[in-house]
């Protein structure tokens, strides 16, 4: 359809009034006709009598009536009815591109249009049939035709704009029209980047915030369209040099990140059915920025990134990647399901939900043959050095913490974190190295602690406790007495201070197995009575849980099993000081009466008082109370008779 033709058209069509025509004004005919027939006209048909008013409109170079003919096109083209037939949406798209791509069509209008018709045009697009395409077509054509720098305003503020329809679909063609405005940029590149990525980011995560169940498979056209506009800034970076292309390339390099990252929180079938793929060609980008596995376990390059553009006219735009460093985590949980997946068949560590099997599977190849061996390389070399395993650890500590991310991604978090810190890797640290790190792994165990008590499955829970367990271990002895008893000071939940506790236990244990082997070795006998100092700090935490700081008894009813850990670390330690050349060497005279009168003597009556109370209820639940109260009383038993030894003697 040609812009002479409509232009006749509407020119042979009767005016009802006469007044416009006797005038002359070609645009008042036009568009008077127009609005004569739009109560009885379809839609593409007012669409086209519209248009063809426009046209004449810009022919006779009138700035008002040239106003109101663009608001008349794009008010046919609002979305009329959420159910209309999206054949008619169709027709519509394709008489605006039938307009725009005629040769004929005056530049100005076409310019004109360009500020009013993304939204619209990809509102429409947004429908099922052959729209999305065709809308598609359309802002390509007014990227190529419409000045780049402007157009980037445009679809930038149409991003932000609320839609009825399907609001991924939307995205998604928004999102394409940009990417091909991005590759028509010839100057102030990274300017114009920072001034759309925090746009795009924004929405996406919107977007996947809410996630529409009729129409999941756009969600995933969202992250490919956005794909585009990564690869978009990739061909930038080729025609840099120097700063300015290390500056770029950073901020490509957590553009990829904070999409892996929001890919990740999705918790929509097909998203996650197709999340391998779709992390594979960001995982691509970070390649071409230098950035590497090893890099990104440690946090290293995400680090170097940032740094490249902290400076004070970056801040907001930093905010944008909030979500790097998980990111940066997630990219090896892709990969390594795929090359890890004999092992913890094996190790029976992990199970697959079937339908995420499917997908693993359906990128295993791929995913392998691309990064496995990288991944592989990496984790080995973090292994060996205990530096870069502490700052590894800390990554995971983003993933696990968020209530954004769902339990499969934290699964193979805790997967992933075991096979970094195995049992090879769990051996003693040097207690001399300095540990600057004790902050951030308080904060990665309270994360794993939180998975521990809250993940829906007790296989996870058990998965999750072995990786609270190996990631102490690494922590230097000197410093890990102070962690534990961090975590227990501040843990709300009785059975899993119990557990903190029976760590301890194991560590003085430990310790006191390790000095007895190395005054054998080194035939010290001098320091053979020296009683670890675990121990002696061990006591504060049995006080801690025996003689609670608001005073009184511990509640049994409650507490019962953090009651029993305390009292079994007690008595661990009394037997240890009961024994060989180390015996009376940690409780003195005011030590151990204190221990009798405050700790043991308080407890026996409330202990006795409360198992009469229970045996003459005779419930089912009073008998699991029972059930738990009886060892407390057999392992009190045992303490009281310990410390009345050590008095006597």
């Amino acid at each position: 359809m040609g812009v002479g033709p409509q232009k006749r058209a509407c020119r042979a069509h009767p005016h009802p009034h006469g007044s416009s025509m006797a005038s002359g004004d070609p645009f008042a005919a036009a568009g008077d006709v127009a609005a004569a027939s739009y109560s009885s006209s379809p839609t593409p048909t007012r669409l086209r009598e519209a248009l063809a008013a426009l046209s004449e409109a810009f022919e006779s170079g009138d700035t008002a009536c040239s106003d109101a003919a663009v608001a008349a096109v794009s008010e046919v083209l609002s979305p009329y009815d959420a159910d209309a037939d999206a054949l008619v949406s169709e027709q519509m798209l394709r008489e605006v591109h039938a307009f725009l791509s005629c040769p004929s069509s005056n530049q100005m209008a076409i310019d004109a249009l360009s500020l009013e018709l993304p939204k619209s045009v990809a509102e429409l697009g947004a429908r099922m049939g052959n729209c999305r395409d065709i809308a598609k077509t359309i802002l390509e054509f007014f990227a190529l035709n419409c000045n780049p720098r402007d157009m980037l305003s445009i679809l930038c503020e149409a991003l932000d704009t609320p839609v009825t329809l399907d609001g991924t679909a939307y995205l998604a063609i928004l999102l394409h029209g940009l990417a091909r405005v991005l590759m028509l940029i010839q100057r102030r590149h990274i300017e114009q980047v920072k001034v759309v990525l925090p746009a795009v980011l924004r929405v996406i995560r919107t977007a996947i915030s809410e996630p529409d169940v009729e129409h999941g498979m756009t969600a995933v056209d969202l992250f490919n369209s956005a794909l585009g506009i990564g690869i978009a800034i990739q061909e930038m970076c080729k025609t840099m040099v120097n700063h300015r292309k290390e500056e770029l390339c950073s901020i490509l390099g957590l553009y990829a990140l904070q999409i892996i990252a929001l890919v990740s929180e999705s918790t929509h079938q097909n998203i996650l059915h197709t999340c391998g793929s779709v992390v594979l060609h960001y995982s691509k980008f970070l390649t071409f920025c230098g950035f590497t596995y090893l890099g990104l376990l440690t946090g290293n390059d995400v680090t170097s990134a940032t740094n490249k553009l902290s400076k004070e006219e970056d801040d907001d735009f930093l905010d944008c990647f909030s979500f790097a460093v998980d990111g940066a985590s997630l990219v090896g949980l892709i990969i390594f399901p795929i090359t890890q997946l004999l092992l913890l068949f094996r190790c029976c560590l992990v199970t697959f939900l079937s339908y995420l099997t499917v997908m693993w599977t359906s990128v295993h190849d791929d995913m392998s043959k691309y990064a496995g061996a990288e991944l592989e390389s990496a984790l080995k070399q973090v292994q060996d050095d205990y530096i870069m395993k502490w700052k590894s650890i800390n990554t995971f500590r983003y993933v696990l913490s968020s209530v954004n991310y769902p339990w499969i991604i934290k699964s193979h978090s805790i997967d992933l974190l075991l096979t970094l810190v195995d049992d090879k890797c769990s051996e003693e640290t040097n207690s001399h190295v300095d540990f600057p790190y004790s902050t951030q792994f308080f904060a990665t165990l309270k994360a794993i602690e939180r998975v521990m008590i809250t993940a829906p499955d007790a296989l996870m829970r058990k998965k999750a406790f072995a990786a609270l367990k190996r990631v102490i271990s690494v922590v230097p002895s000197a410093q890990r007495f102070d962690i534990l008893q961090a975590l227990i000071t501040s843990s709300m939940f009785p059975s899993l201070t119990a557990i903190l506790l029976d760590l301890v236990k194991n560590e003085v244990l430990r310790e006191s197995r390790q000095t007895d082997q190395d005054c054998i070795e080194s035939d010290r006998s001098q320091d053979a009575g020296v009683s670890p100092p675990w121990a002696s700090r061990a006591l504060e935490l049995v006080e801690l849980i025996l003689r609670p700081p608001e005073g009184g008894s511990p509640c049994l009813r409650d507490h019962s099993e953090q009651v029993l850990s305390a009292l079994n670390l007690l008595r661990l330690i009394l037997i240890m000081d009961s024994r060989g050349s180390r015996a009376a060497k940690l409780f003195q005279d005011e030590t151990i009466r204190k221990v009798y009168t405050e700790w043991l003597i308080p407890l026996r009556p409330t202990v006795a008082g409360i198992l009469s109370e229970l045996e003459k209820d005779g419930s089912k639940d009073t008998n699991q109370i029972i059930c738990l109260l009886n060892p407390v009383q057999l392992v009190l038993q045992r303490c009281t008779e310990l410390v009345e030894e050590k008095m006597k003697g």
